[in-house]
């Protein structure tokens, strides 16, 4: 194999298995109050234990837990005390870092974080901290392969979007993330730059049709003459992204392609609670909710993001399929029974991307949940069983 060819192989091979290190193992690690003492426990110290109140005239505990932790949540409100209708002092994007000092009995970490350039006590609820970081900074130009919205999340659940990318367009990627996902920037509609996050899939490194004619040409003439040391030219643990001409064998659409297959069997193998369906009885109790746009996701990364991996819903329950439905907790309640088509579901989750009038079911795969995709139907609250 020619010197200028074996570099080339190396270095995508370098790229890829950069990355593959990087998005086979990022999830959301959260860490609570009876789980924080318990690491500290285990390890031989006491733990330092304080009092809080919660705004609401409500007392606690909280254990001192210090370290850096990152934002799992597109838009983390820092709020001044412990509940969720405290005033809110500062807002943290997804990936965003703050330091916390504090685990609360009631879900909820105390953190530190800089207001008008000062030093100032906040607080977040604790499911939505990663203890691992969650974006893997780059810098690299793209092209895109096909049209596709932008989300401000790198997950179909709780992704909105802010844009959207043409076939064709160039972008820059600026960081990895949760398996299936590159951040990228680009111009938006107003001609302003937006952050956003997209899947790996449709993106692919950019043909250099003029530096593969001019290595094509260096290598013919390098024929015959002594071939370089295998490497050489590369420093050592450094990803040198070379173009490919195709989106077939970009390193991100191999990444894609693995992980998805990654992310689907660790779904079944680890994360797939699996329930039988319920159906309503003909003498139940149901009340009308209207017409509701119904959904579906599943435990792998691109429908959950940094949150696959996690056995657990924003309820504290552990999702089961034919039973667990994400809503908006500010319509429907957690605990609420909801008829779907017939099927007697749980409000048991919820997403940013959920908003009134939408119901995301939990299925097994990523297959099922496109293979059943979006649709329109009337929605009921399960009021009274009546069997």
């Amino acid at each position: 194999m020619p010197g200028r060819f074996m570099k080339r192989f190396l270095a995508v091979s370098l790229s890829v298995s950069l990355i593959m290190a990087w998005t086979a193992g990022v999830r959301a690690a959260t860490l609570d109050y009876r789980t924080a003492i318990n690491k500290i426990e285990a390890k031989g110290s006491p733990a330092v234990i304080q009092y809080f109140e919660d705004g609401k005239g409500n007392k606690g505990k909280m254990v001192a837990s210090s370290g850096k932790v990152y934002s799992s949540h597109p838009s983390l409100k820092i709020r001044k005390d412990p509940n969720a209708d405290a005033s809110v002092i500062e807002t943290v994007s997804f990936g965003g870092s703050v330091d916390r000092v504090g685990l609360c009995d009631n879900g909820w970490s105390k953190l530190v974080i800089t207001v008008d350039d000062k030093k100032a006590y906040g607080y977040a609820e604790s499911y939505y901290l990663s203890s691992e970081k969650l974006i893997e900074k780059m810098q690299e130009r793209l092209r895109v392969l096909e049209d596709t919205e932008v989300l401000n999340f790198p997950g179909i659940r709780d992704g909105l979007g802010v844009g959207e990318v043409s076939k064709g367009d160039t972008v820059a990627c600026i960081g990895m993330c949760s398996d299936n996902w590159s951040q990228i920037k680009f111009k938006g509609g107003s001609g302003k730059e937006v952050t956003g996050f997209v899947q790996n899939s449709v993106l692919s490194q950019i043909k250099d049709e003029k530096k593969e004619n001019k290595d094509d040409t260096a290598s013919e003439n390098a024929q015959g003459s002594e071939e370089p040391e295998e490497g050489e030219g590369l420093i050592e643990g450094e990803a040198v992204l070379e173009p490919s001409s195709s989106g077939e064998d970009s390193i991100w659409a191999q990444a894609a392609t693995e992980n998805l297959q990654d992310a689907s069997e660790a779904a079944n193998a680890i994360i797939v609670n699996e329930g039988e369906a319920v159906n309503v009885s003909a003498t139940a109790k149901l009340r009308p909710l209207g017409d509701f746009r119904i959904t579906h996701y599943c435990a792998c990364s691109i429908c959950c993001g940094p949150y696959s991996g996690m056995n657990s819903t924003a309820s504290g329950v552990p999702p089961v399929t034919n039973r667990t439905i994400a809503v908006d907790p500010k319509q429907i309640p957690f605990g609420s029974k909801i008829v779907v088509n017939g099927q007697v579901y749980v409000a048991e989750d919820t997403g940013s991307a959920i908003k009134k009038n939408c119901i995301d079911i939990y299925v097994a795969t990523h297959e099922e949940a496109s293979s059943k995709g979006m649709y329109h139907t009337e929605v009921y609250l399960l009021e009274e069983d009546g069997s």
